[in-house]
């Protein structure tokens, strides 16, 4: 994709990782500062009037790297569910460090589907980050999202390089830390995922009443960031995307 941001515009002065560096010590997934700051920057840096005040819910929470920064963006609560329960142990201690008050979060070890469907959830913006390419429930992701009623849905995604609405098939190994978790459907220590071209991506949510309202402007922080350029390169080529999505019906 062609820039949408005048040259000089997207220069990111004050990483914000390096304010908040433990979190690049508890993860074994990527936690390179030029790339997690310039996500930042893709998913809250340009969502920013979003946040305020809102509830979030965050998706395969992680180390709780995202719940943080929504935290800080001005989120009033989060909610964090994730699989892998030292992951979660990772996020409660690093909120303790950074003296977060316990009555702005909330960090659960399970299953996505099966937490959000013990309880009648609300939220107002939910994040699904570096989590849909790494299952096939699309059906049962997007209809549980819908019962929580939000506004927004940010999604940051692999995508697969094709024109036409598809999900190219692959067989995850559950044991890294970044790939898919297991679930009631795996079988043995494996887990059949998808990955949705952009047509494909738009066509799901749409199903589910939500619009693509636009695209982080991945090719001006490159473009204006360009140090450690080869931790971007799934971004620049066009193979991964971070989109703003809006509920509409």
């Amino acid at each position: 994709m062609a820039p949408s941001s005048a040259p000089g515009s997207r220069v990111v002065t004050s990483p914000f990782f390096d304010r908040f560096p433990r979190f690049y010590e508890t993860s074994q997934t990527f936690a390179y500062p030029s790339r997690l700051n310039l996500r930042h920057e893709a998913i809250f840096g340009e969502n920013r009037d979003v946040f305020e005040g809102r509830r979030v819910l965050d998706i395969a929470s992680h180390d709780g790297r995202w719940s943080f920064a929504a935290l800080q963006a001005g989120a009033a609560s989060v909610v964090g569910i994730e699989g892998r329960p030292e992951l979660v142990d990772a996020a409660n201690e690093t909120f303790a460090h950074y003296n977060v008050s316990p009555e702005r979060y909330r960090f659960i070890a399970d299953d996505v589907f099966h937490a959000l469907a013990q309880e009648p959830w609300e939220f107002d913006v939910v994040l699904c980050l570096g989590f849909l390419y790494h299952t096939l429930r699309y059906n049962e992701l997007m209809a549980r999202i819908r019962r929580c009623n939000p506004t927004y849905l940010i999604i940051d995604t692999e995508v697969a390089g094709d024109g036409r609405a598809l999900v190219r098939l692959r067989v995850e190994d559950v044991m890294p830390q970044r790939n898919a978790v297991r679930d009631e459907f795996s079988y043995r220590d494996s887990v059949l995922s998808g990955k949705p071209s952009v047509k494909g991506l738009e066509t799901i949510v749409g199903a589910y009443g939500f619009r693509l309202e636009r695209f982080s402007d991945w090719a001006g922080l490159t473009r204006d960031n360009p140090e450690n350029a080869d931790e971007f390169q799934n971004y620049l080529r066009g193979s991964r995307v971070t989109v703003r999505c809006r509920a509409i019906s």
